[in-house]
């Protein structure tokens, strides 16, 4: 039939063709259902964040214990340079408690020393924190593996469309006589 000089071109596919499109086209639904949850799910990111926090919250707070334990350090040593020359200055029951404060002010002193050097000790993480964190990673790299994965299908079935749409135009094209 013609119209106005215009034939009129039936399109026809066979129900081979559809299904395949059918199925194609589901394949690429639930890929493309999956991504919001794949790249939503904030767990592993979050984890990392609170994990570094503490690890920083735990340096500082180190830190400015070490901090005031030096200002204490100093301060007691003042206080014991102070103590001695009241001490050489002074006579009598004065002096025998000068002399008890000295010894006290020396376990003190000893103290804050013995704190400081125990605060130096680097503490290392628990055999359970430690396999936590293995998991994680071992977590996070099965994600990205999976994502990676996901990403090549989509890829893959959008070439494998663009081919089949690829060629049927060139069939439509031989079939119409259009040159290109």
């Amino acid at each position: 039939m013609r119209y106005s000089g215009v034939a009129l071109v039936r399109w026809h596919f066979s129900c081979d063709s559809c299904r395949r499109m059918k199925i194609m086209i589901s394949q690429v639904g639930r890929e493309l259902y999956k991504v919001p949850l794949r790249i939503l799910d904030h767990r592993v990111f979050v984890n990392g964040e609170i994990e570094a926090f503490l690890e920083n919250f735990e340096v500082r707070r180190n830190d400015s214990e070490v901090e005031k334990l030096f200002q204490v350090t100093e301060t007691v040593g003042s206080l014991r340079y102070d103590l001695s020359r009241c001490s050489a200055t002074g006579s009598g029951s004065g002096t025998e408690n000068l002399a008890q404060l000295d010894t006290e002010v020396n376990h003190l002193l000893d103290g804050v020393n013995a704190l400081l050097a125990k605060a130096k000790v680097e503490r290392t993480a628990s055999t359970q924190l430690q396999e936590a964190r293995l998991a994680r990673e071992q977590r996070r790299a099965e994600f990205l593996t999976n994502l990676e994965h996901g990403y090549r299908r989509i890829e893959n079935s959008f070439e494998e469309k663009e081919e089949e749409i690829t060629e049927l135009y060139s069939d439509l094209q031989l079939k119409l006589n259009i040159a290109k």
